[in-house]
Order: structure tokens, then sequence, then C-alpha cells
């Protein structure tokens, strides 16, 4: 060691080679998470290699000495991690997240592929056209392409205006040796730092951390980037064209780098204009309700959405403002506004209620993104790379020390009209009108997965649910031990039976309605609900699915009584506004529009109709039609409110830093009034198909087709639910997702995502696989997932495949009861299914008790390579070429 220092609460060393380390021992939980960043991104390239950081980044995953190909994946989820990888214009970073006896793992692969990462030249190759796919699912987005034209006619000189993925000229000539020699010249001690955060003292940590690091060389001189923006003398404008669903807007203005003294002022100015946000990746609350652009230009019914952005950097860089207009808004009003905002921050002090209000959502921000040791880790990184020397107080410091004056300075140093960049996204005029639709659920592929812990004594070590019922019906519901009692904070998820199921209104009436309870209840407005909610760092966000409806909120623990006011008024005393109803319904229009338009979407949409007959709950978009949200009515909604939004059945699951009983006394308090017994809904699952059906959807300026394809599986409770979740992993999801991405991802190299996943509720379930590719490989991929198919049926999953499924999902038991809002999802999702108070306890011995045989008969009795429904959403016109017609 050459020299050591030390924060408030994180540990900072720097090895003899070069290598800082940073530590943050989290006693909480037995797990540690660890990340290895290089200061090397977008920042770093130039002409003719566009795109290298990244490509080198997906290289990193295809084996080095000591782990094979798909062996870093594989240990990892074996061993009870996840892991995952990602680059930025500023800094590539790799973690896992593993059980605290596990973490040594890490350190291997890390060290390993610092210096011994392969290249192997056929994967190089392989992986091209994986990092061409991603672009291009990137690129079917017209929101992405608009901000790639403003950030290059923002920057004439820094590389910050390539962004990160490349340009694709540079993505089909780069060769292997030019992305080995980049590696070796960036991926070296002096330039990185190693985070950890867990169950290790910092002392132990290093002493682990230098053992696989310390004998590294560190490396030749990193070359320098000296390119610095020339100052800009006027304001600069673009305009894209393309076929999208609405006008969007945005406008950005250089800003300083981390470093600089006015960073912290325009975070707050930030936080002012549309609400606070968290520094890295950790899982902040939603806020901003109160702030200046949602009140001026969303409250208002000019806009459909409407945000700004900040983010931190070495060089300076950008802060952002942006719009999504309706089909009747004004453009020059609404850009004007956006201009007049910014003025305003230079001409007019914040108020002093607003400066406090922004500098708690931030503070608030900070202790809800750092409750996992990962969130902890990746503030830590981040801050190492972008300002380096100062530790997340100091930062922290800096912001709460901010003054309405500080913010004016900063304003009118850096938010000036010739210092602006405006962008506009107009819609291209098209013939074709596609198919209206919303995606039903998320559809995020897997990062990595996660993972077990055969040895760490689950059994013993898991928390139990323990519930009370008040008088109402309602049950709440903790984990004892709580997981999370040291938390800084609380999260409530209140769960009421009846989605769309229960609809009788409309379609999408439930969605509306949800929509509605946090926008004025009890007399109160909703500008009254969000002043009270951001001023304390608080949120509350509705959802209405197919089966419940729910509430979840987040609030720093002194908080809570507060929270839980709120939260009662909403359910028990919505007073739908008809000004809020116009602006929810705008809104829901444009989601719907750009659904039409978005190639997931769509195939998610086609799916969904070729799996459901006409009349069936599970075949409608959760949010309606046009049609149905063009009617909506204040009388539908209430009526609604009144039949479905009862206690009877209901649970609320509370956890953080509350004891049960006073999770109950704060519920009771809050809900006792509540009355009412809960809807009655029986779905009957439809059959799955009988025969292969498919359909192909055209969306106009799209060049990527995504492929969906599905059947009917099982309900939550059914008996062959394990067995087929853990088909499900081994096929899809384990590792770099499973046989499917091991086959189309990394074998074939057809996709940037492909995977598969099991959905099952109360009253059903579906299982389905989805892929994006080149239109021209459609065919193909949709035959290797069928092969794939037949392949595992005939000889179902290896000994090493049941053995690290086995692994990942008891491993993943004390990885995902780490945050409150994770253990607030844990406790309903176990009392909603009925899974047993000692459920947690139990699961292990569930999964270790399948076998392979039984794993591959009940996969064979659910799902037929032969008659899968396939929804395709691409380019016009490759349905012909494809061979894919209308509904076979």
């Amino acid at each position: 060691m050459t020299h050591s220092t030390m924060s408030l609460a994180a540990s900072t060393h720097t090895l003899a080679n070069g290598l800082t380390i940073v530590t943050l021992p989290r006693r909480t939980a037995p797990l540690g998470t660890f990340w290895i960043w290089y200061r090397v991104g977008g920042r770093n390239e130039t002409p003719g290699i566009t795109g290298i950081s990244h490509w080198v980044e997906h290289m990193l995953f295809k084996g080095t000495e000591q782990f094979g190909k798909g062996e870093i994946f594989r240990s990892v989820t074996a061993n009870g991690g996840m892991l995952n990888g990602f680059t930025w214009l500023d800094y590539t970073a790799y973690y896992e997240t593993l059980p605290i006896d596990r973490i040594d793992l890490a350190l291997r692969i890390e060290s390993d592929r610092m210096v011994n990462a392969r290249f192997d030249p056929a994967e190089f190759e392989s992986e091209r056209t994986v990092i061409i796919a991603e672009k291009q699912g990137s690129d079917n987005q017209p929101t992405t392409l608009l901000r790639e034209e403003v950030t290059a006619a923002a920057f004439r000189a820094h590389p910050y205006g390539q962004g990160v993925i490349g340009y694709l000229s540079d993505l089909e000539a780069m060769q292997r040796d030019d992305l080995y020699s980049y590696y070796r010249m960036y991926y070296q001690p002096g330039n990185a730092v190693a985070v950890f955060a867990g169950d290790l003292e910092a002392s132990d940590a290093v002493e682990r951390i230098a053992a696989a690091f310390g004998d590294i060389p560190p490396g030749p001189p990193v070359p320098a980037v000296r390119t610095v923006e020339p100052q800009q003398y006027g304001e600069r404008r673009v305009t894209v064209v393309r076929p999208a669903p609405s006008r969007v807007v945005q406008v950005v203005y250089k800003s300083p780098p981390a470093s600089h003294p006015d960073t912290a002022a325009l975070m707050v100015a930030d936080a002012i204009l549309s609400g606070g946000k968290s520094i890295g990746a950790g899982g902040g609350a939603g806020m901003g309700r109160s702030s200046r652009l949602y009140r001026r230009l969303v409250a208002s019914g000019l806009v459909a959405a409407a945000g700004s952005s900040f983010g931190l950097t070495i060089d300076p860089y950008l802060f952002g403002l942006s719009a999504t207009l309706k089909p009747e808004s004004d453009s020059t009003q609404v850009e004007e506004i956006l201009h007049a905002e910014i003025e305003r921050l230079s001409t007019e002090p914040a108020p002093k209620d607003e400066l406090e209000r922004a500098q708690k959502q931030l503070r608030a921000q900070e202790a809800y993104a750092t409750e996992s040791a990962a969130g902890a880790a990746s503030l830590l990184g981040a801050l190492a790379m972008v300002s380096p020397g100062e530790s997340a107080e100091s930062f922290s410091s800096r912001v709460a020390a901010v003054t309405a004056e500080d913010i004016m300075e900063a304003a009118q140093r850096w938010l000036r009209p010739a210092n602006r960049t405006v962008g506009w996204l107009i819609p291209e005029e098209s013939g074709s009108t596609p198919h209206s639709s919303i995606p039903s659920s998320v559809l995020v592929p897997p990062a990595g997965y996660v993972p077990d812990a055969a040895d760490l004594g689950l059994e013993h070590n898991m928390p139990v649910v323990r519930s009370t019922r008040l008088k109402n019906g309602l049950t709440v519901a903790t984990l004892q031990p709580n997981p999370a009692a040291s938390s800084r904070a609380v999260s409530v998820r209140l769960r009421v039976p009846g989605g769309s199921v229960v609809e009788r209104a409309a379609h999408g009436v439930a969605a509306f309605t949800a929509a509605m309870l946090t926008r004025g209840s009890a007399g109160h407005t909703m500008d009254d609900i969000a002043e009270a909610l951001d001023g304390l760092g608080a949120s509350l966000a509705t959802s209405a699915g197919r089966e419940w409806t729910e509430i979840v909120g987040k609030s720093l623990r002194e908080d809570a009584p507060v929270l839980l006011a709120y939260l009662a008024d909403a359910v028990l005393r919505p007073d739908f506004p008809e000004d809020q109803i116009e602006i929810v319904r705008g809104q829901t229009l444009t989601n719907l529009r750009q659904a039409a338009q978005d190639t997931r979407a769509e195939s998610e949409r086609a799916l969904r109709e070729l799996l459901f007959p006409v009349g069936h709950p599970y075949r409608e978009r959760i949010t309606g039609t046009e049609a149905s949200v063009g009617a909506m009515s204040r009388e539908m909604l209430q009526e609604h409110h009144q039949a479905a939004i009862r206690p009877g059945g209901a649970i609320i699951a509370v956890a953080g830093g509350l004891t049960h009983d006073e999770a109950v006394a704060y519920v009771e308090a809050a809900l006792s009034n509540w009355v009412g017994a809960a809807p009655e809904f029986d779905t009957a699952p439809p059959r799955a198909p009988e025969r292969a059906l498919r359909e192909y959807r055209g969306l106009p300026g799209k060049v990527q087709a995504d492929i969906a394809a599905g059947t009917i599986a099982v309900p939550r409770s059914h008996p062959d639910y394990y067995a087929l979740n853990m088909a499900n992993l081994i096929f899809g999801r384990l590792g770099l997702m499973g046989r499917l991405g091991e086959s189309i991802r990394d074998r074939q190299g057809m996709a940037y995502y492909a995977y598969s996943s099991l959905e099952s509720g109360l009253m059903l379930g579906t299982w389905s696989a989805r892929a994006g590719v080149n239109p021209a490989n459609v065919e193909r991929a949709v035959e290797t997932l069928r092969e794939e198919l037949r392949m595992f049926l005939e000889d179902g999953p290896t000994e090493r495949e049941m053995a690290d499924a086995v692994g990942n999902v008891t491993g993943s038991l004390p990885l995902g009861l780490e945050t409150p809002d994770s253990v607030a999802r844990v406790a309903a999702d176990i009392v909603s299914f009925n899974l047993g108070d000692d459920y947690l306890q139990r699961f292990p011995s569930i999964v270790r008790g399948l076998t392979a045989a039984e794993i591959t008969e009940v996969m064979a009795r659910y799902i037929d390579p032969a008659r899968l429904a396939i929804g395709i959403a691409g380019p016009p016109g490759d349905e012909a070429q494809n061979g894919w017609h209308n509904r076979q």
C-alpha cells in the first residue's frame, strides 16, 4: 500500500500498481458486491473506432485463461450470484453480487479478465452481429435518433458527440486487433477503481482484493483526451423526420463537469424543474409532480410528458429538457415554456420551500439508492470515475449547501440561449396504420440472472411472514426477523384483488382508475398531494394489472405515518377531478400511439391475440383502446372504484425500519375505516393452441424485427409450477439467457437479446420466448427456438444444468431480501399466492427435490414446439419475404 484515506462511510486505498480500492462494510445481509470500474468509454474513442469500448465490454464475457466461454455467467449464477457489465461515456464497469462466502469468485473473475481476456477471432465476428443487432434495436426508437442528432449537433469536436453504441460503418469495419490493442491499453490497475460493499470488514476486503490484483503490472500510460469543445456562439437546431407517434422536443445546454463547483447547484435546479433523481444504479423513488415542468406543461394538459436531466461526467456535458406533445399541442408554445422556465432559473431566486423540497428529494434519493450493497457500490464507483477524490458525503454536503443565489449564478453561466441546442422529432406521414397496443408487461431482457446458497443454512436463516388481519379484511404483512430493520426508508405495497379482470364498464377502466387515485383525494388537489410528498422525499405510485391493483409507497422512516395517511386518502376518498381525467386521458392515448409503433409491444400484442379468444380479459391491453379511453367518464371511474377497490382480501406489505407492531398500528390508524368485500372473479384459462399460429405486423421506419412466441401455462398455485419454472430457467434465463440465449445470441450472433419467461398469476399462466433480430433472420431464429425446445424435450437438462439451476434459485433468496422494496414485494407475493408463512424456509428443499425427468415431463406437458403461437413485428414487407402471413 502506498497510502490510505478514510471518509465517513467508505475507506479508500491505493495499491502500488495504481489500483484504487473503495470499501464499504454493510453488515445487514450475508452477501457482498464487487465492482471494477475502468475509466474508458465513448469519451476515449476516435473516428473509425466508435463503439469500441462497448464492444470490448461484450468480449470480456467471452472467456479468459481461467474461465472458458460461458463460464463467467455460469460460475456466478451457479454460486448464487448475479452479474452484469455496462459502458457509458466516461467508464465501463463490471460487477458481481454473491453470497459473502463466495465473493472471492468475483475477485478471481475480474482480476483474470483485467489481463487475460481471449478475444477469440471467431467469437469477435459472432459478437459483431450481436452489437449491430443491439444498435438496430436502439435505432427502432425514434426518440433515440433524436437524442443522437441533438448530441451530435451540440458537440462539434469533443467525442461526447459520438455517443456510446458507435456508427454502423465503424462497427462493420473494426477488426479483432483493434479491440485487443484497445483492451491492453485501457484495462490496467492504474486506470481502474475496485469497489466492495457488503458483509466484510474493510481490512478483510482490502486484503482479499490486494491478493487478487496486487501482482498485475501497472500498464502503459493511458492516452489523454486532449480535445476541448470550443465555445458555442449561438443556438443550434436540428430536425428528425421519422415515423413516430408524437412530436418530441429536446433542448440541451452545455453544462459543467462533475468536479465543477456549479454542479451541485445544477443538480438542485434539475430537481426543481422535474424532481430529484438518484445517482448511480440504485433504485430511487419517482418524484416531481410538484415540479415546475410538470405543473406548467403536464398538469396544464399542454403535453403528455415533460422532464429534465443532468448527469455527472468527467468533461462538460449537457443539461437537458424534453417534452412529448399531444396531437393538439402547440409546438411553439411548448418550446417557449421550456425556454421561459430556464430563464426563470437565471432571473428569479427559488422560493425557500421549493429549494428545501428539492434538496430533501435528493437526500431521500441517495438514501433509497444506497439501500442495497450494489446501489451503494454503484454510487461510490460512479463518483470515483467522474470526480476522483470526492466522497459521497462531501458531494451530498455540496448539494445541501446550495442556495437560491447559487442556482441563479450557475444558470446564468451555463443555461444561456447561445449555449443551447434544440431538436424536434416530427412524425413522418405514412399511409399505413399500425395496430394500437401497449405492452402488457415490461419486457426487459435478463441482466444475467441470479442465485444459491446450499451451505448457508437458508432453511434456518430465512425470515417468515408475520401477518395480522384487521377487522375490515385487510391483511398487514411483514417478514420477521426483519431483513431491512436498519434501513432509513420504509416501503409499503398495497395489493387489492381485481385488476382488469373485474372490469365491467369498459376496457382500461381499472388502469384509468388506478392512475387517478393520487390525482386528488379528500379535497386535496393533485398539486397539494405532490407538494406534500415531494417535500418529504416520498412517493406514491399506482398501477393496475390483470389480477390486482397496487399502490406502492416509499418514504423515509420518520415520515411513514404521513405516507400512509395519503395512501388512505387515495384509496378511501379519491375525488376524480375532471381536469385530471383529461390529463390522464391524453397521457394514455399518447402511450397507446407510441406502443403502436414499438416492435416489442406489437409482437407481444399479436401473441396475446393469438392465444386468447375475443372477449377473454387476458386478451385485451390493460390500458384499453383508443376508443375506450376516449369514452371514459368520471361516473365509470367512480363505479369501478366502489366495486373493485375494497379491503376484503387485500394485502398491505410493509418493510424497512418499522417493527411489525408499528406497521400494524400505522396501517390500522390510516385504513380501519375502509370497508367492503373483495370483488368476485373467476377467469378460466383458454386451451393451448392446437396448431402453429403466427402473425407478422409491419411497422414503418423500423430496421429490426421482434419475435414473441408462446403458449398457455399454469397458474402460480399449480403443482407443476416449480418444475416448469425450473425448465424455463434452464431453457431461457440461466447464465447468458439459458440455452436459447446461448444458441441465438452467443453461438449464432443473431440477436442482442433472446430469452424466455414464465408468467404465472392467480388464475392462469403463460410461457413465452422473445428475441430481437434482423428481419432477414426471423425464420432462422424461429426455427432455432423450435429446435432448442425439441432437444430439451428429448434429452432433458444435464446434470450440470440441474446443479446450476438449483444453486441459482435458492441463492437468489438472500439477494432478494436486501432492500425494503424487495422485502415488501416478497411478503406480498407469499400472502397473495397463499404460499405459507414459512415459504422462504421451505423453498430450497422444494427445488432440490425436483428431478431432471420430472422437469422434462412437465415441460413436455405444456410446451409443444409444433403448437406455438408466434407474433412478429418489424419493417413492412418482410412478412411476405419470410413467409409470415396473417393468422395461419
